[in-house]
């Protein structure tokens, strides 16, 4: 796949560059929750980047669903904070989010000068991807940047339309996750293997049917294997699974069930409490009153083995209930493999649930591409169109 890219050779000297990033991350006490390798400390390198060589840069975001209402709990004040604290310069916030107010803002910036368009979601016509909104976007700009691959198969004005009303390119970031995960239909190497876990079934069968004629091993954890297990007539308790989708686990089985690995063995409780009392269960020893928390230790051993000899993973979705460190050791241990592995493999973690846990175990460094995609990870890999990413392919 082409896309524009936003290379060296472009003089961005003086020019007004309108960059789309993804600052949609949780805010607890004003903070952003953004670790090190978080979207918005990802996008500031390639913010920094533009304004090294020249650029005014007018960033523009989204916080929250304010339904085209502005509402205070989703201001970018948090966002602005964050950037100066990574780029060591104080990022003025605009009031508004286009208008005579912003106008006067992006006048007023000097060569390397960084502005922050407010929510973008406070006015309505962003989700209704409106025309009037991006060229009233575009007004501010000289050229646009695309670095929010985790919004690109949003079909919204600061992601789609506005391409039509100036000169596009991928930025950097969203250029590097495209070009990785690109690979993966025409040169993944083997054997090649998909780990799964998370809730929804829903969402991962795409995936599933896509690649499966070329997947080695899928490997299944979390809530994700309970759907399997209940497919396979074992009982899960009181564990939560997508109940919609049992046929197609069903068929799943029947057709591929050589490829498709899931727990022998899971950790149960009969509470979702930090200090709740742990048991390992072989899968069909399962009591009525427990929920599946965690993988169990022979199946981190049996994944742990087949993760060894691949040469391209890919991984979405934790393998427990990861929201409690207690629960999460099955994920850890798994993580810690396929870290290891990238010395040997290409090895791809995303989901919007996986970044943070990775975070929390400090490997977010450590594979070949950690992608910021959570909802769009999955839809690119599904074979869908993503607007933003059509919006700057080369015909």
């Amino acid at each position: 796949m082409k896309l524009r890219k936003l290379g060296n050779t472009i003089n961005l000297k003086g020019k007004r560059v309108l960059i789309r990033i993804d600052a949609n991350v949780p805010v607890v006490g004003g903070r952003v929750q953004d670790g090190p390798h978080g979207r918005i400390a990802r996008c500031a390198v390639d913010i920094n980047w533009l304004a090294q060589r020249g650029a005014k840069v007018i960033i523009m975001a989204h916080l929250g669903r304010p339904k085209g209402r502005r509402v205070s709990a989703y201001s970018l004040k948090p966002v602005a904070k964050r950037l100066s604290g990574l780029l060591g310069s104080k990022i003025k916030l605009t009031r508004s989010v286009v208008g005579k107010d912003v106008e006067k803002s992006v006048a007023a910036m000097q060569e390397g000068d960084i502005l922050l368009l407010e929510n973008l979601r406070f006015d309505s016509r962003e989700e209704e991807n409106a025309p009037s909104f991006a060229e009233a976007l575009a007004k501010f700009g000289d050229l646009y940047v695309n670095d929010a691959f985790s919004v690109s198969h949003r079909a919204h004005a600061s992601i789609d339309a506005i391409a039509s009303n100036l000169p596009s390119y991928a930025g950097p970031l969203l250029a590097q996750e495209i070009s990785v995960l690109s690979r993966l239909e025409q040169k993944a190497k083997h054997p090649f293997v998909l780990v799964l876990g998370g809730l929804k079934m829903s969402t991962k069968l795409p995936i599933i049917k896509r690649f499966i004629d070329q997947l080695d091993t899928v490997l299944i954890g979390g809530a994700l294997a309970n759907i399997f297990l209940v497919a396979q007539g074992l009982s899960v308790g009181k564990s939560i699974f997508e109940e919609g989708v049992l046929e197609e686990a069903k068929l799943l089985l029947n057709t591929y069930g050589e490829k498709i690995i899931l727990p022998v063995d899971v950790v149960c409780a009969r509470s979702l409490r930090k200090d709740a009392k742990k048991t390992v269960c072989s899968i069909n020893q399962i009591n009525e009153k427990d929920r599946i928390v965690d993988i169990g230790p022979q199946t981190q051993k049996q994944f742990h083995q087949i993760l060894q000899q691949a040469k391209t993973i890919v991984w979405n979705g934790p393998l427990g209930y990861c929201e409690i460190s207690a629960f999460a050791q099955g994920t850890q241990q798994i993580a810690n493999v396929i870290a290891r592995q990238t010395e040997h493999a290409t090895t791809i973690v995303g989901g919007g649930d996986t970044l943070p846990v990775i975070e929390s175990f400090h490997l977010a460094d450590k594979f070949t591409l950690l992608s910021t995609g959570g909802a769009a990870l999955l839809q690119f890999l599904s074979g869908e169109a993503l607007p933003g990413i059509d919006a700057l392919k080369i015909s």
